[in-house]
């Protein structure tokens, strides 16, 4: 997914959006990962900013499939 596709899912650009998406693509470059279709890639995340957004277009990662999960830490942790 494109960056520009992420921020027409998410609604605007901001830094968060662009840093989540720098540390999304990394994570799958170094886990050597593609898009998850169903439940074979899990993310954890500790807050619900803008960066979240961008996690879940390029790792496949959603509450609705359960494996996007939220601990409300408040933390700028993926």
């Amino acid at each position: 997914m494109t960056y520009d596709e992420i921020v027409q899912f998410h609604g605007h650009t901001c830094p968060g959006l662009a840093i989540g998406y720098r540390m999304a693509t990394a994570a799958m470059e170094a886990l050597a990962s593609g898009h998850s279709a169903d439940e074979e890639l899990v993310a954890i995340v500790e807050n619900d900013a803008c960066g979240v957004d961008a996690l879940q277009c390029v790792t496949g990662c959603t509450f609705g499939k359960g494996n996007l999960i939220f601990r409300d830490y408040g933390k700028q942790v993926y």
